[in-house]
């Protein structure tokens, strides 16, 4: 039986979005019997998912794995659309190619359709013929396909206009990097000219390999519908610099830099700083990873996928680490983060990798192929700026292939001699292997703050830097080396004077730390006399015992969510009552704030039986969890209540954001009390949604505290997802809208007679402290290694300039202008 026919295709149809024209090859489709109705909307689960755009005018449309029930017979429909429909990701499609699969009939299709996206003029055949048949005959394979013309050199566009790069490097990354983003906001085709070279100003690998130096003329034109304004504005970008490293240089140093930021005459490699602290030592590599990969793949539309999903994920990562580092050391160093995203998004490079994948190769394959060849153009060239970007290309093509491939380790080697130990990531069985009075640092090319690596760091007192790229996995063991923890950088080679800076600041920082650590259990006492109590956050039981010893007055947050994960069934009632327990007894009277099972959003538990959101950030979490749970919820309170006797404690309820949950919540909670017989404890609850803060006061009168989670407090306040790779950066707590939430909590908790602690990274921030603190915070719960330094802060500050400077940032304009004010 035929999968493609002439009654299959719709030519010239008049559709207005992705929706309309999925509808329109739906219909074709269920008019012919091959599917029943209900796989369109699997067609458009597909898109939410995955964009099916491939290329050159095209996409593909298929429905999800799970819904193939749906389908009668094996076909393919194809809906041209002349103009074109945004496809999303500014994407235009042309040839609407869906596809209803039972098994592998449609491969032959697929295969005949790579061909056609290797070939923009047949592509645009297809999108404009008024004859079905040829349709029909280029993608069963009937008509061979048309030989591809010559390639041609590019000319210059029309208009267009002449400038002198102006730079110590010229068109290096950084400048390279802005004028591609400036260009993606034009439709208009632009072309950089310099001498016989000509570049796609939309793809910074184009631009770079131009070696356009410091002095050279370059010819700049434009093409399409706004070529003019697009020129205009690049005009613009080249007489204002381009962000120029000198430029980024004097950015940097109008802002309030951390104290601990220091410059480097050695190779430097910037992470996220995961624990402070300065190490000099040789590196060891803990295990080098092999990255695997077959050559050759049959389903090209499946790698295409793949390729696609590893970009983005790599994308994101790369979000990560330019906001970590922007915080930490300014726009200039954290900006070599944004011109690795570029190379992500580098169009040319991509459609390389296309190109090699409808031959038959692997994603893995292909991409390792396009960008190790545009990363040896780089290293050829003469400048040893643009020279170096090469080994930004191939870190920044690495992650990716490492998301496309097998990665392998070879056998464990452990340290004989003091080093700075350098691994992928740290898994607690490595960990139990290390010797801590060898290991003076870690180093991972993978993992975040929160990572087993940065846990263990903290739990031995020694520096970290995570998430710096595979290339440090490439740093030949024995390596001469610095790891400055504070400001998240790797030194190769130090020079004497990088040895001598880090000497100094390993001596001061032992000093400090030295006087911290002994007065650790004095109070929090402010100049002016005011308290301010500073509580640990914890998962587990020795934790509580740490938090003890690191002068922790309390704890603030326990998060009973890391008592569920890791394990094939939740834990019993006995089990979290031993462990509750334990905790108690271990804090020896002080108070344990315990916050019931907060899961959802990024914190899955297949077990648990969560549902699959389309956002489950705005789904069933915390609170919400709990209830449609009750049984889970009971045997947790019923643990703690059951403990409640051994120590003082307190329940914590999170994710609330109307008062018909508190109400429910704590009916559940004085039922369980009743049943198990315990006495009453206090009850508070977190304040993360600004509909919380809108109720405060009512709030205020049905529980005995308020803790801010200041992390999802401000994800939902400013309506930026922390992970999202282009916004995460803007998400920070110490945005006055924010601050303007916290303030209008406190002063509903005051108005009550209720306390207001806080928890999440702006507790710990110094200029959370202060901010916080001046708005009438009365508790900070922050990670363990934090509370001496943040009780040694208070005891330096008076509340009365807190309070000053807290009334100026709920003024400012926005978050740089409130770190400004500390």
């Amino acid at each position: 039986m035929a999968i493609l026919t002439s009654d299959l295709i719709a030519l010239n149809a008049t559709v207005a979005s992705k929706a309309e024209a999925i509808a329109t090859a739906v219909d074709l489709l269920v008019a012919a019997g091959k599917i029943d109705p209900g796989y369109g909307e699997s067609m458009l689960g597909r898109e939410k998912v995955a964009n099916t755009f491939l290329g050159n005018g095209i996409a593909i449309p298929h429905g999800l794995p799970k819904d193939r029930e749906l389908i009668n017979d094996t076909a393919i429909a194809v809906v041209q659309v002349r103009d074109g429909i945004d496809w999303g990701n500014g994407d235009t499609a042309r040839l609407i190619v869906a596809i209803a699969a039972k098994s592998d009939e449609h491969l032959t299709i697929l295969s005949n359709l790579t061909d056609v996206l290797g070939d923009a003029d047949e592509a645009d055949r297809l999108a404009t013929t008024d004859d079905a048949g040829v349709i029909v005959a280029r993608l069963t394979g009937a008509e061979a396909p048309a030989k591809a013309p010559a390639g041609e050199a590019l000319d210059d566009f029309g208009s267009g206009f002449d400038v002198t790069i102006d730079g110590a490097h010229g068109l290096h990354a950084r400048p390279a990097t802005a004028l591609v983003d400036l260009a993606k906001t034009f439709t208009a085709d632009i072309r950089i000219r310099s001498g016989d070279k000509v570049a796609n100003a939309k793809s910074l690998i184009s631009l770079l390999k131009l070696g356009a130096g410091d002095g050279t003329s370059v010819h700049v034109s434009a093409e399409g519908a706004d070529a003019e304004k697009a020129l205009d504005a690049i005009r613009a970008a080249f007489e204002a610099g381009l962000e120029d490293e000198e430029e980024a240089a004097n950015e940097a140093a109008a802002r309030p830099a951390p104290a601990t930021v220091a410059n480097y005459d050695g190779r430097t490699i910037t992470g996220i700083t995961s624990s402070p602290g300065m190490a000099i030592a040789p590196v060891f590599q803990f295990a080098r990873e092999r990255i695997t990969f077959e050559t050759d793949a049959d389903d090209a539309a499946l790698q295409l996928e793949k390729l696609d999903q590893a970009l983005h994920a790599a994308h994101q990562q790369l979000e990560d680490l330019y906001k970590e580092v922007w915080k930490k050391s300014g726009p200039a160093k954290a900006g070599i983060f944004r011109a690795h995203q570029e190379f992500l998004e580098d169009p040319e490079m991509i459609e390389a990798a296309h190109t090699q994948i409808r031959k038959g190769r692997s994603a893995a394959f292909a991409w390792e192929q396009a960008y190790n060849e545009r990363a040896d153009i780089l290293a050829g060239m003469k400048d040893p700026i643009l020279a170096g970007r090469a080994v930004d290309l191939r870190d920044a093509g690495r992650r990716v292939l490492r998301l496309l491939a097998e990665v392998e380790k070879d056998e464990t080697r452990l340290p004989q001699e003091p080093c700075i130990l350098v691994a992928d990531d740290l898994t607690p069985s490595d960990t139990a292997q290390l010797d801590p009075h060898l290991v003076q640092g870690l180093c991972t090319a993978s993992g975040g703050p929160t990572s087993h690596t940065s846990i263990i760091a903290r739990s031995l007192d020694i520096p970290a830097v995570v998430g710096m790229g595979a290339s440090v996995l490439e740093i030949e063991v024995g390596k001469p080396a610095i790891l400055d923890g504070a400001s998240g950088v790797l030194v190769i080679d130090p020079s004497e004077s990088d040895r001598a800076q880090a000497r100094v600041a390993l001596i001061d920082l032992r000093a400090r730390r030295e006087i911290e650590q002994r007065d650790c259990y004095k109070p929090a006492l402010t100049t002016d006399g005011e308290r301010i109590e500073v509580v640990a956050n914890i998962s587990d039981l020795a934790e509580a015992r740490h938090a003890v010893d690191a002068g922790g007055e309390g704890v603030g947050l326990l998060r009973t969510e890391f008592l569920f994960v890791n394990r094939d069934e939740a834990p019993s009632e006995n089990e979290q009552l031993d462990i509750y327990t334990g905790m108690l007894e271990a804090m020896n009277g002080l108070p344990i704030i315990i916050r019931t099972l907060d899961v959802g959003g990024d914190k899955e538990m297949p077990y648990l039986r969560m549902p699959v959101e389309d956002n489950p950030f705005l789904g069933e979490r915390g609170i919400r969890f709990c209830l449609s749970h009750e049984d889970l919820f009971r045997t947790q309170l019923r643990a703690i209540f059951r403990a409640s006797s051994k120590g003082p404690l307190r329940i914590m309820y999170p994710m609330i954001s109307m008062l018909s949950e508190l109400e429910e919540a704590r009916r559940i909670t004085e039922e369980v009390r009743l049943e198990v017989g315990a006495d009453p404890v206090e009850i508070g609850m977190m304040i993360e949604i600004p509909s919380a803060v809108m109720m405060a006061p009512e709030f205020a009168r049905e529980v005995d505290f308020f803790s801010i989670g200041t992390n999802d407090l401000t994800q939902y306040a400013l309506a930026m997802d922390r992970l999202h790779p282009k916004l995460a950066k803007l998400a920070d707590g110490m945005h006055p809208a924010v601050l303007r939430l916290i303030d209008r909590t406190v002063r509903a908790a005051d108005e009550a007679g209720i306390w207001v602690g806080a928890c999440g990274g702006v507790a710990a921030d110094p200029v959370g402290v202060r901010v916080l603190t001046g708005l009438g915070v009365k508790e900070l719960s922050v990670s363990i290694p934090s509370i001496a330094a943040v009780k040694a802060q208070l005891r330096e500050q008076s509340l009365e300039e807190n309070r000053d400077i807290a009334a100026r940032a709920l003024k400012a304009a926005d978050a740089a202008a409130v770190r400004a004010l500390a």
